[in-house]
């Protein structure tokens, strides 16, 4: 900001042109730095090591290795739109009943996180009737594929935004949860082991997705090492958490 700005004072046309596109670019690595990351080192075929693991260019797996063979962890999002609190005790054994389910179908081990967070009052009402506003706007425009898959997820969005403002309203307290999944697979060789662990993690985002009705997806760049970093260190507080994920 400071060389455009010096560029414009001394008159250097061609020097503030160039100033104001890396000015924009690092505007730009910085909000979708997550999106962009992967499409550069996966087109740069670019692989980040650490202290004993390594991520490769795909940006969707970190790879490790154990005695004579090779590990590779996927990651997993979900968001659930209705908790068992707000459900009356039919729908919650359903939805214990459905969990059950999830569990057993895997046919390999998965790794279960939920990162937890008090929301701030002061500005969470308004916050939530924002996000029921732009689901709805969403749903609006699906028009006649109001019946698709994408329009029963809105009105579930839209559901759980109107139960939360009628218990905000009520005074009770909000915590704000995103679960994560991860799946880790052994090969001989790197290949095999990436191979398989995307193939449990695919089943992974079906079984969860459908057992639980919710919305699974799998982590790449900086969202996927942020999850793995948490295993070391979590956010330090309620907003480091919200940038991250919410």
């Amino acid at each position: 900001m400071f060389c455009l700005a010096a560029s414009i004072f001394f008159g250097s046309p061609g020097a503030a042109a160039v100033s104001a596109m890396f000015f924009f670019l690092s505007i730009a690595a910085w909000k979708y730095g997550h999106i962009l990351l992967p499409m550069i080192t996966r087109g740069a075929h670019i692989i980040e090591t650490g202290t004993g693991f390594e991520i490769p260019p795909s940006q969707d797996v970190i790879i490790g290795r154990s005695g004579g063979n090779f590990l590779a962890t996927c990651f997993l999002s979900a968001r659930l739109y209705q908790s068992a609190s707000e459900a009356d005790e039919a729908r919650r054994k359903e939805m214990g009943r459905m969990f059950e389910t999830a569990i057993s179908s895997a046919g390999f081990p998965f790794k279960i996180c939920a990162m937890v967070s008090p929301l701030d009052m002061k500005t969470e009402l308004e916050e939530i009737r924002t996000k029921r506003s732009v689901a709805e706007s969403r749903l609006e425009k699906l028009g006649a594929k109001k019946s698709s898959a994408e329009a029963a997820r809105l009105g579930r969005e839209i559901a759980m935004w109107n139960r939360m403002l009628g218990r905000l309203g009520e005074g009770e307290r909000p915590l704000e949860v995103s679960f994560h999944f991860s799946t880790t697979a052994s090969g001989l060789t790197k290949e095999e082991a990436y191979s398989h662990a995307k193939a449990q993690s695919d089943e992974l985002s079906v079984v969860l997705s459908s057992a639980l009705a919710c919305e699974v997806a799998r982590l790449e760049g900086e969202d996927m090492k942020r999850v793995f970093w948490w295993d070391f260190f979590g956010p330090s507080n309620a907003e480091e958490l919200r940038d991250s994920v919410f």
